[in-house]
């Protein structure tokens, strides 16, 4: 009975040890391949699998898969270590509170993203799945009070994008070439200039929108880099920081806020149970990220993403 409980822990312990190993390798490779690019999304629960490997491999008494396991698990842990650890503010010019929120096809309830921006002073606001009728009810709950000026490209269902912002906004342009409508402007603070997109890429749900989904976070990156002067880039990606897509777009020169204040592994979709952080503010990487947290809005599918952050 004994060799049986152990032979059952080894066979057990490697195919863990190999399904965590399998996806460690596809969440270093940009993946289109739809199943792939959904199970990424588990990515952090890898550790979870190689620890239990672990515990199996030595009720076995077997060194070398107590070995093997030991590495893997501390290869998972690791990359997410990064996430938890604040690179710290080290700037002293003005700071900015940013709120992005997608309001599932128009359907969050406009009062309570407006009181958001009001009981977290918030500059810049950006919404993803914006409809003409959602203008309308942010327009009578007082946003424009709030946040004078805006740049909206409402469209029906999921296709529209909007920003408001406490400063004018310069330069307001629909971005061409998405799965959906992202908008960008330019703003200026305290002397600074500012280019802010509001960003929503593809939903990698079939096979041809993941393809899209792919180009459509290429292309915002090559975009962001043509940008002069500091960048805010907040929406809904569609992606989390173990989709190689997400972690290219974010990489140097810019950076995600949530990583850089070290805000760890909150979630934001779907805003009953969160499962994956797909909703983002990426900054020009010389932007300190003080803090970055999800408030939940009524009537959306995702909860929304507000960063407090410090420019140069």
């Amino acid at each position: 009975m004994r060799r049986f409980v152990s032979s059952a822990a080894l066979v057990i312990g490697w195919t863990l040890v190999a399904v965590t190993l399998g996806m460690f390798a596809v969440r270093q490779f940009g993946v289109t391949e739809i199943t792939f690019v959904a199970l990424v999304v588990g990515a952090p629960y890898l550790g979870v699998a190689s620890i239990l490997a672990v515990i199996l491999f030595a009720a076995a008494r077997s060194r070398l898969g107590s070995a093997v396991a030991v590495v893997v698990t501390v290869a998972v842990v690791g990359v997410q270590v990064p996430m938890f650890l604040a690179d710290g503010p080290d700037n002293t010019g003005p700071e900015l509170s940013v709120l992005t929120i997608n309001v599932a096809h128009g359907d969050a309830d406009a009062a309570s993203i407006v009181d958001a921006v009001r009981s977290n002073d918030v500059d810049i606001l950006a919404v993803q799945e914006l409809t003409p009728e959602e203008v309308t009810e942010l327009q009578a709950a007082g946003i424009d009070e709030l946040l004078p000026f805006s740049f909206t490209a409402a469209l029906p269902v999921a296709d529209g994008t909007g920003l408001w912002s406490r400063t004018p906004l310069t330069d307001g342009t629909r971005l061409d070439n998405f799965g959906f409508v992202p908008v960008q402007a330019g703003t200026t603070v305290d002397g600074q200039d500012l280019t802010l997109v509001s960003f929503h890429a593809m939903s990698p749900a079939t096979p041809r929108h993941t393809t899209e989904w792919d180009a459509d976070l290429a292309r915002m990156r090559s975009i962001m880099e043509s940008y002069q002067g500091t960048v805010i880039v907040a929406g809904d990606f569609n992606a989390t920081n173990d989709h190689r897509q997400f972690r290219t777009l974010a990489s140097s020169p810019f950076s995600d806020a949530a990583d850089a204040a070290g805000a760890g592994l909150f979630r934001t979709f779907p805003s009953e149970r969160p499962l994956a952080r797909l909703d983002h503010v990426v900054t020009s990487e010389n932007v300190s990220a003080l803090s970055v947290q999800p408030l939940a809005i009524p009537e959306s599918d995702h909860l929304a993403v507000l960063a407090e952050v410090q420019l140069p």
